[in-house]
């Protein structure tokens, strides 16, 4: 392995279907989504996958004893934003527990609030409703805007949190610098917010057709292409979200400006609940694309350096990554994220982290 700077659920009666769900039951086409167990909870089904690792020689309880990590994914993310760093972590022994928040990928998108609470909820329904319970420790990897959920889930039950990986993770990013600053402020966050959701909903359905029309083959692939060092090898890949995003096109839609509109995304909007991180005990590691274009370090840094050198807390840096690192450089996340999880005593794995520590003062940086 190699390191451093180089290298139980509530079942509610039958409610009216919602509009704007896509519940883990057959759909009536083929779904671009990875599908895997369907789980109802309060709010609606859940789509999830909990990979277990393979102990030939161990008794049948064994796998349940087996640590697990929960994966938290970004915007737009699914079950597939996991799918090649699970393997890897399932093969150094871990449970591996990934799903589709609300409003995403197969999972169902209930009506109101799209938030950091609805999602947090979502968490704990969930581990419920799998029977994990409430006394085991579980280690947390929280990507982007799932970086958030994972810092608000940490905060709230620090008890039930062993060790907590931020990739990247969203609500740390300025305002100042937020492209489309006055539609996104000066409009879907404030109360005529609900009006233009309304309105970018319904122009979504009525233009559904030619939106799929337009975007075919390397055009869409273009549009959603994928913020790593080398964009022709996941052409692929971008091509599938594409079509991702494009199945339900209004309910995508819907979803996105929901988010935008209630997520704490910006520093501005969560500096609280970091504060309250790095105030806990819960140990903490960030991981990084040095060439991160949409959640770029330099906006974060500040901020993080601020809050977390005091605690000697590490940022450990992958070159030349961009915010697709999980893609494109799995099998080094998933390294970092082993070691981590494992508490790895390994001289390596400590040089490294002693190498990329937080310093206080920006003249000390190693990044």
């Amino acid at each position: 392995m190699a390191f451093g700077p180089t290298a139980s659920a509530e079942h509610p009666q039958p409610r009216r279907p919602d509009p704007h769900s896509n519940p883990c039951s057959p759909p009536s086409k083929s779904s671009p989504f990875l599908r895997g167990e369907c789980l109802r909870l309060p709010k609606g089904e859940v789509n999830y996958q909990l990979h277990e690792p393979h102990l030939p020689h161990a008794e049948n309880s064994a796998n349940s004893a087996a640590p697990l990590v929960v994966c938290l994914h970004g915007l737009n993310g699914s079950v597939s934003s996991f799918a090649k760093i699970s393997p890897l972590l399932v093969q150094t022994g871990f449970r591996v527990l990934v799903f589709d928040l609300y409003g995403f990928g197969l999972s169902a998108s209930p009506s109101g609030r799209l938030d950091v609470e609805i999602y947090v909820d979502q968490v704990v329904k969930l581990l419920e409703g799998l029977k994990v319970p409430s006394t085991e420790k579980i280690f947390l990897l929280g990507f982007s805007m799932g970086g958030v959920i994972a810092v608000e889930f940490t905060n709230r039950f620090p008890e039930r949190v062993r060790r907590l990986l931020l990739v990247a993770p969203g609500g740390l990013l300025q305002r100042s610098k937020t492209p489309c600053k006055p539609l996104l402020f000066g409009c879907l966050r404030t109360r005529l917010g609900g009006c233009l959701l309304a309105a970018a909903t319904l122009l979504a359905c009525c233009c559904s057709c030619c939106v799929k029309r337009s975007l075919r083959g390397d055009k869409l692939a273009n549009r959603f292409e994928l913020d790593v060092r080398e964009p022709v090898k996941f052409k692929d890949v971008s091509r599938e979200n594409g079509e991702r995003f494009l199945w339900n096109f209004h309910r995508s839609v819907n979803v996105y400006l929901r988010v935008l509109r209630r997520m704490p995304l910006w520093c501005e909007d969560f500096q609280d609940s970091y504060e309250a991180l790095a105030k806990g005990r819960t140990p903490v590691l960030f991981l990084w694309g040095d060439s991160d274009c949409t959640v770029p370090y330099s906006e974060a840094e500040h901020e993080v350096r601020k809050l977390f050198a005091p605690r000697g807390v590490s940022c450990c840096m992958l070159p030349e990554s961009g915010h697709g690192l999980l893609m494109e450089d799995a099998v080094q996340v998933s390294h970092y994220a082993a070691a981590w999880f494992c508490d790895l005593k390994d001289p390596t794995w400590k040089s490294c982290l002693d190498h990329w520590r937080l310093q206080a003062n920006p003249v000390a940086s190693q990044v």
